[in-house]
């Protein structure tokens, strides 16, 4: 989600425009295409019982042979269709409060890829400046609340129907073995791996089902969005609740990211990210209005799913070998 600065919100009202359906609907098929393909090769990849040569592109290969195999296809289907419904809820949240706040908005768009899960995710552009702290709250608060509501009972499902395997240790000095992109647990994956399945032992992993991968990629997204920087929904969140003295928290936050990178290269990506969006978050009109209490409420939920969903390690490969 992005905005324009309370600079730009001057003189004569400029034409709503408000996007495009048909461009929206033309990208969520193309975006449902790839992540049928690719959600099948990640499906394969992140499984002890089955091996696959399919690399996680959009190559003609992977193309004919998934959508050539009406299980694999199925697989796909299964992560697909909750992954995009995730993510749709999320922008629809911020879509939906914008409409009742009179905020011009674009449609929510997704954003297909043609390599690793087959998406980018998606955005709402919103076309006028956001006026004051209640409303940035209202706003930046309403995506994630609304994704997380849609993760939940996607997660539930997803661990209670995956499998406890032992993992095999590979053979020293012999290439036999396979490497599985495991997702990262949060706090609420290990909650939920506890409810269901009890203590794992250190060489026990769940083979995942594509629902469990589906709950992954929207807290994937959730924690993203969260983080407390710039023109991302936590840095919004934090604006909305401290104003101009956010500005003093942005560096040490950003360091913090960074110094993440240690744990996760791709967390030095993020860095480079909330740079190009700016991490000094603009301006609004109003900037003497503060919150209410129920909306300070808010952001305090806005930090609690935060915790519930942040992954240190989002992804992570591990070397097995065959039983």
């Amino acid at each position: 989600m992005e905005h324009l600065p309370a600079e730009a919100w001057v003189g004569p009202p400029a034409p709503r425009r408000t996007g495009s359906w048909p461009l929206a609907l033309t990208l969520a098929a193309v975006s449902l295409f790839t992540t049928v393909t690719l959600g099948g090769v990640f499906y394969l990849g992140s499984r002890t019982d089955v091996v696959t040569d399919l690399p996680p592109l959009l190559l003609p290969e992977t193309i004919a042979r998934v959508w050539g195999d009406p299980e694999l296809r199925g697989w796909g289907l299964r992560f697909a269709l909750p992954t995009l419904f995730i993510l749709l809820c999320h922008e629809l949240g911020h879509y939906l409060v914008c409409r009742r706040r009179g905020l011009p908005a674009t449609p929510p768009y997704f954003v297909p890829a043609p390599i690793g899960l087959g998406t980018f995710g998606a955005f709402i552009r919103i076309r006028g400046a956001i006026r004051d702290a209640r409303e940035l709250l209202d706003v930046g608060v309403s995506g994630p609340i609304a994704g997380f509501a849609a993760l939940v009972p996607i997660l539930i499902y997803g661990v209670a129907h995956s499998a406890p395997t032992p993992l095999v240790s590979p053979i020293a000095g012999e290439d036999t073995g396979l490497v599985l992109y495991l997702p990262g647990e949060s706090l609420l994956t290990r909650l939920l791996i506890h409810l269901f399945h009890g203590e794992l032992p250190a060489d026990v992993i769940l083979n995942p089902h594509p629902f469990l991968l589906a709950g992954w990629v929207g807290m994937f997204a959730t924690m993203l969005n969260l983080l407390p920087l710039g023109q991302l929904d936590g840095g919004h969140i934090l604006y909305a609740a401290l104003g101009q003295r956010q500005r003093a928290w942005t560096l040490p936050l950003w360091l913090t990211l960074a110094a993440a990178g240690l744990l996760w290269p791709g967390w030095w990506l993020w860095c480079v990210v909330v740079l190009i969006l700016g991490l000094r978050h603009p301006r609004l009109a109003r900037e003497h209005e503060t919150l209410d209490p129920p909306r300070r409420l808010l952001a305090w939920a806005a930090l609690a799913l935060f915790v519930l969903t942040f992954m240190p390690v989002p992804i992570r490969e591990v070397a097995v070998g065959f039983p």
